[in-house]
């Protein structure tokens, strides 16, 4: 969503409100992905041919359990100030990006769908929370030494 930065530049230094509502849906970035909009509201102020912008950020966002890679959705919070240049003769400027980029890049990437997260069979994959009896046979981890590769070829 682009600022308009004509009120800011009749008015020089001077603070005015800012609310606006990005958004943020069908934006993924490494796993993790921002759900609907994302609110900002604060400050902005311009000041020789720069837009000052001070705003708290909220939105949410889903990204995989760091154990279990199960989807967790987030609410996701944020004071954060920006400084953008003015070009000569323009009379918007587009946050969207700027924003976007450090909602995605300022989360905690060590989330857990829960404490207790059991994560998932370091053989299989099986998801460990839905399967907590599950088991494999002493030996039957489906892994071979890198000898026994080399052997199975070379006998073929």
């Amino acid at each position: 969503m682009p600022i308009n930065v004509l009120e800011f530049l009749d008015r020089p230094g001077r603070r005015l409100p800012v609310h606006a509502v990005l958004d943020g849906s069908h934006v993924e970035v490494d796993g993790v992905r921002t759900i609907g909009e994302i609110q900002l509201d604060g400050e902005a102020f311009a000041q020789l041919s720069t837009l000052y912008l001070d705003v708290d950020i909220s939105a949410n966002i889903v990204q995989p359990c760091r154990r279990c890679l199960a989807s967790i959705e987030i609410p996701f919070k944020l004071r954060e100030s920006f400084t953008f240049p003015i070009p000569p003769q323009a009379e918007t400027i587009d946050v969207r990006p700027h924003v976007i980029e450090l909602v995605l890049s300022s989360h905690d990437p060590n989330v857990l769908c829960r404490p207790d997260c059991r994560g998932l069979c370091p053989i299989c994959g099986e998801d460990l929370n839905w399967h907590p009896d599950h088991r494999h046979a002493a030996g039957d981890d489906g892994r071979r030494k890198l000898g026994e590769f080399f052997e199975s070829w070379s006998t073929k």
